[in-house]
Formats: structure tokens, sequence, C-alpha cells
């Protein structure tokens, strides 16, 4: 597959079925995100942890639940069936690290997609998670790491289509 098919067909999926991601495609998620771009020496800095389907996933999962205005409970992870984490050992002044966290998620979503898989950035719910320091114990983070951002992946309940491509940013072109 190009990359301009699989660029074309990622996308935000917010609705999975319950089949496992195999070994195999986590595998090669995480060997993607541990090839992204970080800034100089944050590969000692920066840490991944996978959480796969099962009882850890389902507190995880309890533990990040949104409401809605309505009262009604959302499960921020979407059904998802694996999470991947990323963490930092610091958090310099600029926020470096966050930018880092960004560059191996696109990397895991590109390598998702062409695997046909689902994926979502999980943002908004990880405060929940941070606050809860039973739920950051399941996680077995090194010492002095914190969730800066996660990946929720797995099969996408709708099939993934290309969309058509369309300007979405401004570009100022200079000569």
């Amino acid at each position: 597959m190009e990359l301009e098919d699989v660029l074309l067909l990622r996308r935000s999926c917010r609705k999975f079925t319950g089949e496992p991601v195999s070994e195999e495609e986590l595998e090669a998620i995480l060997r993607a995100g541990e090839l992204a771009p970080l800034a100089a020496g944050d590969d000692r800095t920066t840490h991944l942890t996978l959480v796969g389907a099962g009882e850890r996933l389902e507190r995880i999962r309890r533990t990040c639940q949104l409401r809605r205005k309505t009262g009604e409970s959302v499960d921020a992870l979407y059904g998802a069936q694996a999470l991947i984490l990323v963490s930092s050992a610091e958090v310099s002044e600029d926020g470096i690290e966050y930018a880092n966290a960004g560059c191996v998620i696109e990397n895991m979503h590109l390598q998702a997609t062409a695997l046909g898989l689902g994926s979502c950035y999980i943002w908004g719910c990880l405060r929940k998670l941070r606050a809860d320091p039973e739920a950051m114990a399941l996680l077995e983070l090194p010492d002095g790491y914190k969730v800066l951002s996660a990946f929720a992946v797995g099969h996408s309940a709708e099939p993934l289509v290309p969309r058509e491509y369309r300007e979405k940013v401004s570009v100022t072109r200079l000569a």
C-alpha cells in the first residue's frame, strides 16, 4: 500500500468490534512507534506501555469513562481491544515531550491503518487515569514516568474507506 493510500484511509475510529488484535499486529504497531522521530536524547526518556485485552484494560476503561451532559457514561476507549500509553521521564519547560508523543502516536496510527485496523488518539480522559493511583499502579511504569498520551487500537466496526482529498489546512507558499 502506498503512503498516500494509508493517509487517505487513516481516521479516528470511535467504534471497535470485540475481535482481538494479534500479537504480530501489536508488535508492528509498537515498532512503528519506536521508529518515530524524537528530540535529541528523548529516546532514553520516552516509554511505551502496551495494555492488551483483559482485566487490566477493563479497569483502565472504567477509570477513563466520561460522562455526557445527559449523565450517560461513555467509554473513552471506544471498545478498543488494546491501548498503548506514551510516557516520559521528564517534561521539559518547552514541553517537547508532548510533540514526541504526537510523533509516536502518528507513526502508530499509520501502521495500524496499513494493517487494516482502526485507531484513535486518546487524550481527554488521561487526567482521570493519572489521578487514580490504583489504576496507575496497574501500568507498572518505570519510576518517575508520566503518561502523556495514549493510542487505542482494534478492529474497526466500520470499514476503512478512503476519503476524498480536500485541502484542510491553509497553506502559504513563499518563494
